[in-house]
């Protein structure tokens, strides 16, 4: 995976639970690929839902922190809280939508 707005533990993690709720009493193993699918589908997800949230002016001002390569969070959260985008609530909106679709047997939600 390459960089990710959300920190890839928690995609990884969230991705575990959906396969053990999806798939009780099963090896984890034996869906590795679909929790790679899983993680990578949510990541997107979760990325266009922040992008959608910005105004033109702040994808912009965003796409310059990425195109830097900045891996400082501290800038990232700078960001966020200069325009008062409140990142928590969009991704649990996010996860809990894909969760509900993903139990209900979309594929990658």
């Amino acid at each position: 995976m390459e960089s990710h707005l959300v920190d890839e533990t928690l995609l990884g993690q969230f991705a575990d639970v959906l396969i053990a709720q999806k798939y009780p009493g099963q090896p984890k193993e034996a869906y590795a690929d679909a929790r790679k699918d899983i993680m990578d589908a949510l990541d997107n997800k979760i990325s266009r839902a922040i992008i959608g949230s910005l105004t033109e002016e702040q994808g912009m001002e965003l796409n310059q922190l990425l195109d830097e390569g900045s891996t400082d969070e501290a800038a990232f959260a700078d960001f966020f809280k200069k325009y008062n985008i409140n990142l928590e609530e969009i991704i649990q909106k996010v996860m809990q939508e894909f969760q509900d679709d993903f139990l209900k047997g979309g594929k990658n939600a």
